[in-house]
């Protein structure tokens, strides 16, 4: 009986046509099949489309997060295991993945070029390194306990008695502007009640 177990790996772009074509002329072609994924932490789209693809055609289907390989290995008879890698040279997954099928000879396939096979070199394939945050940086952007009370104890503290000088000096200029204000309307109202006595004395002369 032919079996095989198909792996999905990658986070390449493609087609879900291309993705249920591809493995539906696999399934096809043999007894009994399984599909599997491996990811990180979150299934790329064309790994969603094969757990579909699973699900509708009631294909067993296993997920490995946590890039799983080592439970995918033991529950895997290694010469039915086929890697499908949705290839992409920048994507750490498809590293990753090209490093464990070299080191346990199992071979891969590129999903998204007609499953053209993956030569895989006899030099190490070495496995991506996680990138971490430089400690400097983190100290930078998450100021410590130490330094935030630093801050409140060096702050400048409020002078009440600059404070109310201020308050009584804002009341004075208040005070001096509602006094040019009216002392302005008094002397516009006298310079109208000239002009108003002038022009009526020259219409009496009349």
């Amino acid at each position: 009986m032919r079996r095989v177990t198909i792996a999905v790996i990658g986070n390449a772009k493609t087609t879900r046509a291309n993705v249920d074509a591809l493995i539906s002329d696999v399934v096809d072609s043999v007894d009994e099949a399984t599909i599997a994924t491996v990811y990180d932490s979150e299934q790329s789209d064309g790994q969603t489309w094969a757990q579909q693809f699973a699900e509708e055609k009631n294909i067993p289907f296993i997920a490995y997060p946590d890039n799983g390989y080592d439970s995918l290995f033991a529950n895997s008879a290694l010469d039915e295991l086929r890697l499908f890698m949705l290839w992409d040279d920048e994507d750490p997954a498809c590293q990753l993945a090209a490093s464990r099928a070299q080191e346990m000879r199992v071979p891969a396939y590129d999903l998204t070029d007609g499953l053209m096979l993956i030569p895989l070199s006899t030099a190490p394939i070495p496995r991506p390194q996680k990138a971490e945050m430089p400690t400097v940086e983190a100290e930078e952007v998450q100021p410590t306990v130490e330094e935030t009370a630093e801050e409140v104890v060096s702050a400048p503290a409020k002078d009440p008695v600059a404070e109310e000088d201020l308050d009584e000096e804002y009341e004075d200029d208040e005070y001096d502007l509602g006094e040019l204000m009216t002392l302005a309307l008094e002397e516009a109202g006298k310079i109208f009640a000239r002009s108003f006595a002038a022009e009526f004395m020259r219409l009496l002369k009349k």
